[in-house]
């Protein structure tokens, strides 16, 4: 017998974004109810953005302990345990879980734990329950995209990845976006003997050209393998390994594949035509500037409308699009000037436009440049550099795009990104005195332009 509830805003999907909304709608006092059928926090906690972070903390170990004797410590040949990473992980995560159930509840939330499906324009079924609301919020993200080789149910994804029995000897990755990047990296820095198999001739599509160029030969001189412009053909399993089968090449045997080749709407089961929610060619739920979708009664934010599928651009959709509701205005959302940071080895961070970016964008720019090997690295054998891009927009003297490449890059961007949000200009990085020695002093002391 299925129950009836009504509610006056309904949240599907219990991930960063989700519940950011969840949590301030309530705080307004009305009645608010979340479906989530996999644990809270959704992609970014459980299989994306936390773990990812802990692993690549895990492979930088690997460069500390390589530096040891050059600062005078005795070095010694440490065990790593990947069990020991894997149980520490999901313990960090459960405390996470626990956590936003903890806010929700507390705000006044009501937690089904299942998958939510449309029945009509205005109603769902969660489990045995069938809900009415007002209003509908949809913010169940993606899910990672996946082909269909002979091998494909041994190969794995990046949700896969964080729990593996046990770490291959030799992987190769199909992909050249982040996730991919940043999975190499980590399985490097492990030990792992990585390969990367991109279809184009570069890695991360989309960020300045020339910071990528550096990044790419610092992987490769950490080892990392690179097949550009080709793609398997077939990939079969046998005799405990993957044969992976190009066209016209030899084949390539590998003890693990995985596949970090974008990510898709996970919308299969919410029945979107029944509540007369229209899709793009893709799949992504189409919105209006203000995140409502072809039906006026559902809303939709985060990574399954496709725009910039960040967590924190998740949280911000949330609560641009609550108060927009309960306030009743119409402000749209700003997707300018938003940072963001690649995990790879040696990190990336960036905020604005590329170089080609600005190039199309303004008349004039103008660009400086700074390479060098860091202080840290000076004593030793690491050829790690450290690359930084300003753009200057010239006929106004803002920064419209800055690019760091080294240690610690998004720790140093996200304190330049405030400044760059609030119309930062070249001269106020002339006029400001840089702690010295640092890598991040060069920000502030670039002169030459390219």
């Amino acid at each position: 017998m299925m129950i009836k509830r009504k509610f006056d805003f309904f949240v599907i999907g219990g991930g960063s974004g989700g519940v950011r909304a969840a949590r301030v709608a309530a705080s307004r006092g009305i009645k608010v109810g979340l479906a989530e059928g996999w644990d809270l926090g959704g992609t970014c906690v459980n299989r994306g953005c936390v773990p990812k972070k802990l692993y690549s903390y895990s492979s930088h170990f690997s460069d500390e302990f390589n530096l040891m004797s050059t600062f005078g410590w005795k070095s010694f040949k440490p065990k790593f345990s990947w069990n020991k990473l894997v149980v520490n992980k999901k313990k960090e995560i459960k405390r996470l879980n626990e956590i936003y159930k903890g806010l929700l509840k507390n705000s006044g939330v009501e937690i089904f734990n299942d998958f939510a499906s449309f029945e009509d324009q205005y109603t769902v079924k969660v489990g045995k329950n069938l809900i009415q609301s007002k209003l509908f919020l949809i913010a169940v993200g993606t899910k990672p995209r996946k082909l269909s080789f002979s091998a494909q149910k041994k190969i794995i994804t990046s949700d896969d990845a964080f729990d593996l029995k046990k770490l291959p000897k030799k992987i190769l990755i199909l992909g050249g976006g982040y996730i991919a990047v940043e999975f190499a990296s980590i399985f490097n820095g492990l030990g792992v003997d990585v390969t990367m198999c991109i279809r184009g001739r570069k890695i991360l599509k989309g960020f300045d050209d020339d910071v990528i160029e550096h990044l790419s030969i610092q992987m490769k001189e950490r080892g990392i393998k690179f097949i550009t412009g080709s793609f398997p053909n077939e990939i079969n399993f046998e005799n405990k390994k993957f044969n992976v089968h190009f066209k016209g090449k030899k084949n390539l045997k590998y003890d693990l594949v995985m596949e970090a080749l974008g990510r898709e709407p996970n919308i299969n089961s919410l029945k979107l035509n029944l509540a007369k929610v229209k899709r793009s060619k893709n799949d992504s739920i189409i919105v209006d500037n203000y995140f409502k979708t072809s039906n006026k009664n559902i809303y939709a934010i985060g990574d399954v409308i496709d725009r910039v599928q960040l967590t924190p651009v998740a949280i911000a959709e949330a609560m641009h699009i609550v108060n927009n509701i309960f306030n009743k205005s119409k402000k749209s959302f700003k997707y300018s000037n938003i940072p963001t940071a690649v995990f790879s080895n040696p990190n990336f961070a960036c905020i604005g436009l590329t170089e080609g970016e600005a190039r199309k964008k303004f008349k004039k720019i103008d660009v400086f440049t700074s390479h060098f090997k860091p202080l840290k690295y000076s004593l030793s054998k690491l050829t790690d550099k450290v690359y930084i891009k300003l753009i200057v927009n010239s006929v106004n003297d803002k920064i419209i795009g800055l690019h760091y490449l080294g240690e610690n890059a998004a720790e140093i961007i996200q304190g330049f990104a405030v400044a760059v949000v609030k119309g930062l200009k070249k001269s106020d990085l002339d006029d400001t005195i840089g702690i010295h020695p640092t890598s991040a002093e060069e920000i502030v002391t670039m002169k030459n332009k390219n």
